[in-house]
């Protein structure tokens, strides 16, 4: 293996950064490689459901990455990224730390997308990372020692709001009435059929009131005010949950930096940067040229960590790194205390 002799430098250490680092080291221990995040611990975002409900503990969720990137022989640096100098490899972080780098990897991630709406952001709910969920369990449970039938609004049919909505119904029984808002004429409407099947059963069952072909106009203190094909409603409500979209987390980029598209930054099959052959970008952020469709899911994030890992080591060894190739492991939603949907390589589960 040759040697470098700068660092491989990764922004962002979600499912994409993690997977990439710790498959690069293993893959040629002798590396240097640097992982920076703004955070101090990792947070598996498909389990905070069950840390909502108490299946699991919220430690078993939230592993420290000084101990994860330590164990492994790499180094960590709790730090927020503020500018990239492409030309001149150089990244600029908040307490005025300049870094260059050989290799840079930016997966940073995504952010709730309140698409402006009038109210959102401060008068909604997010399920976005553990203080998120902090602030939601609190109110859940203080609503517990008030009357019963709350109105609880879910904005987004996606896996999130149908996974929040089962859980907070079978963790507070009546104590909220909940109803689930989606912009199209389905939930799930980027699933497995299976699975969205499922959990149209489970929200039944539940007796979940489902608005679909509606979308949110404004969210004030007291109401969230909806259009559908019935006109403009206002209904009153105790809290709204918004889980309706994300958008890539990318404040640290010049206006003209790099080429984008639908607000993702778009690289190359290589998962290369347009331009700049040294840097990559993967995971929520990125948009491979040819591959538009594929999902926002960790599934995804981790299939480009562990190829990217391998064209990082191609590359050192002064060869051509190979196009990425998407296989459809399939997808799990839980649909309440217990009870879950699995599709995915010619299997269908559920219960």
């Amino acid at each position: 293996m040759q040697s470098i002799q700068k660092p491989i430098v990764i922004v962002g250490a979600g499912f994409a950064g993690m997977t990439v680092a710790l498959n690069l080291k293993n893959l040629n221990p002798s590396l240097p490689i640097l992982v920076v995040d703004y955070a101090s611990n990792f947070i598996f975002k498909p389990l905070m459901y069950e840390v909502l409900s108490e299946e699991i503990r919220i430690w078993e969720a939230t592993p420290k990455y000084a101990n994860i990137f330590a164990d492994a022989g790499i180094t960590f640096l709790k730090n927020c990224l503020t500018k990239i100098s492409f030309k001149e490899n150089i990244l600029e972080f908040s307490d005025e730390l300049k870094l260059s780098y050989q290799y840079l990897v930016i997966c940073t991630g995504s952010i709730p997308n309140s698409f402006l709406i009038k109210g959102v952001e401060e008068n909604c709910y997010f399920f976005n990372d553990f203080h998120d969920l902090n602030k939601l369990k609190s109110f859940l449970t203080k609503s517990q020692k008030t009357s019963s039938h709350k109105q609880l609004f879910i904005v987004g049919g996606g896996p999130s709001g149908i996974e929040l909505a089962c859980k907070i119904q079978d963790i507070f029984t009546d104590q909220f009435q909940i109803s689930l808002i989606e912009k199209s004429n389905e939930i799930l409407s980027r699933n497995k059929i299976f699975n969205r099947e499922q959990a149209e059963i489970a929200l039944e069952k539940r007796k979940i009131n489902i608005f679909l072909n509606s979308t949110v106009k404004e969210v004030s203190k007291t109401e969230i005010i909806i259009s559908s094909e019935d006109g403009i409603t206002s209904l009153d409500k105790d809290i709204v949950i918004w889980t309706a979209g994300v958008k890539p987390n990318l404040s640290y980029l010049e206006t003209d930096d790099i080429t984008k598209k639908y607000g993702r930054i778009l690289v190359n099959n290589q998962l290369q940067i347009e331009n700049h052959n040294n840097c990559f970008a993967i995971g929520d952020i990125s948009i491979i040229a040819g591959m538009e469709d594929l999902p926002i899911t960790a599934q995804v994030a981790m299939q480009e960590g562990n190829h990217l890992a391998k064209n990082l080591a191609l590359l050192i060894q002064g060869k051509d790194p190979l196009p990425f190739e998407f296989q459809d492991n399939g997808e799990m939603i839980s649909l309440g205390i217990g009870d879950a949907s699995i599709s995915g390589l010619g299997v269908t589960l559920s219960g």
